[in-house]
């Protein structure tokens, strides 16, 4: 008869002389063919006090002193410090940080099974969490549970019904490609930044599906004149209700018809009214529309910035896929996303610039809301679980160059698109793959094809394009500050 796994704890002198209760281990069950793994919790506890380096004892500990743990070295990003220890403790690694005891996974296969998990979909109660979530853990992002499960269902469903996904909602896209394209027109010989326009028109495709809001692309200084605006792109606003989004829900009532729902607010309002009694409906409402719109706006501009920066870099790269463009579209006009398989290369290269960036390394943490078997491991309840989906991006056994930005990695021999590879995760995975996926997709690959069609991108005189991402922002690989030559592109002949 085959043993129940088992926590298993580890004492030190530290721990001996406190009254806090010991916390329990990642540990295989007896009698279990799981080969065994060295332990961040075997070493005793002064080992733990040295700090991270490149030199890490495999028997050195990152359980750390009681209360604090071991807190991550605060001048190195935390998923480059995983990534430091992954080759030494394996694909499963402990690391009580604070309070909080948190399993890292770090491998491709480990993830697939881990996120499959219902135990494992919890979001935890971090503080941050619930700030960004207007203020408590409610909306799509950051909710648990029945709470979870309705809104996501309720967005998924009620985006579809607007649009999103079908060919209507896609000629909005279309338009607002067009208006970026205009204004673009208008920056173009100059040494600069990527107008903000960019940011409004990703914007607008958003709050279009949310609000019925669109700003103007070609008066994107009106961002800092609208406090709406200012407020979404800024996050300014995204801490409990705010009179920002209090205006909005306020016209959206007073205009309310609901035999006519124009976006979402429209249909969440009618849901209330249907559910009288029930409450924290306009928290809820409030955290699912930032939720949305900053998740919405700040991927898919992040994406549309790297590839432009990698595009303006690698001038072959640029000039294949304008090649491609002018083969296959007509001059002034756009493909609708059912037809991507016409520009293989530009969806190859979409792809391997979310693969080479990596743009949410870690996803977003989850925690194991009750105890659960991974891979012969018990994860106790309360353990935060965290997802290092770049790991799945450099893996070797999936990339034959990980380290380097090559777009066949994602073309088959005979140049189609390779749209089934293995170790691809940048909208995440599992149970809590990203609700605006679909979206996202399409957005990219319309406004590049717009951009690309129209202008080359290239560096400033006499400066080097880096693809290093920003060490100021902690969350997401984003590029640094660049700037480029847009140029608009000369009349080519098309394909008869």
């Amino acid at each position: 008869m085959t043993s129940q796994p088992k926590r298993m704890m580890t004492l030190s002198p530290g721990w001996a002389q406190t009254n806090a209760p010991p916390l329990p281990l990642l540990v295989p069950p007896k009698g279990s063919n799981t080969p065994p793994r060295p332990s961040l919790t075997r070493a005793p506890l002064h080992a733990a006090q040295q700090p991270l380096d490149d030199n890490i004892d495999p028997e050195s500990s990152i359980w750390g002193l009681p209360i604090l743990g071991k807190l991550p070295d605060s001048s190195t990003r935390l998923d480059e410090q995983v990534k430091k220890l992954r080759p030494i403790y394996g694909d499963i690694i402990t690391w009580r940080i604070g309070s909080r005891v948190n399993v890292f996974l770090c491998n491709y296969e480990v993830i697939k099974r881990a996120m499959a998990k219902l135990k494992l979909s919890d979001r935890p109660d971090f503080h941050t969490y619930g700030a960004i979530g207007s203020g408590s853990m409610l909306g799509i992002i950051f909710s648990n549970g029945a709470l979870w499960q309705k809104n996501r269902r309720f967005a998924l469903h009620q985006l579809r019904d607007l649009g999103m996904g079908k060919t209507c909602f896609e000629e909005v896209i279309q338009r607002e490609a067009g208006c970026l394209v205009q204004d673009y027109m208008k920056h173009t010989g100059k040494e600069q930044p990527l107008p903000l326009s960019l940011g409004v028109a990703i914007l607008n495709v958003v709050w279009k599906l949310v609000g019925d809001i669109i700003c103007p692309a070609q008066k994107p200084d009106r961002v800092n004149e609208d406090r709406q605006l200012k407020a979404i792109l800024t996050r300014t606003g995204s801490s409990g209700h705010g009179v920002v989004l209090q205006e909005v829900l306020k016209d959206h009532k007073d205009t309310l018809d609901p035999s006519h729902p124009r976006d979402l607010i429209d249909q969440y309002l009618i849901q209330m009214d249907h559910n009288k009694g029930v409450t924290q409906q306009e928290q809820d409402l409030c955290a699912m529309i930032i939720n949305l719109l900053v998740a919405g706006t700040d991927t898919t501009l992040s994406i549309v910035r790297w590839a432009i920066l990698y595009l303006a870099k690698y001038p072959e790269v640029q000039a294949r896929v304008q090649r491609e463009i002018d083969q296959e579209v007509p001059r002034d006009s756009l493909l609708f996303y059912c037809e991507r398989n016409k520009l293989p290369y530009l969806e190859a290269v979409i792809h391997e610039v979310h693969r080479i960036v990596s743009l949410s390394p870690f996803g977003t943490a989850h925690v194991a809301s009750a105890d659960t078997m991974l891979d012969g491991y018990l994860i106790p309840k309360g353990t935060v679980v965290v997802p290092h989906l770049e790991f799945c991006h450099k893996d070797s056994q999936f990339w034959d160059q990980p380290n380097e930005f090559n777009p066949d990695h994602f073309l088959n021999p005979d140049g189609s698109f390779n749209n089934r590879r293995e170790g691809f995760v940048p909208f995440g995975i599992g149970r809590r793959v990203c609700v605006g996926e679909g979206l996202a997709k399409v957005e990219i690959f319309v406004f590049l094809t717009a951009l690309l069609q129209n202008f080359t991108f290239s560096p400033a005189q006499g400066e080097t394009l880096v693809t290093e991402r920003d060490s100021d922002v902690l969350v997401m690989n984003t590029p640094k500050p660049y700037r480029v030559v847009i140029e608009e592109r000369q009349s080519v002949k098309r394909k008869e």
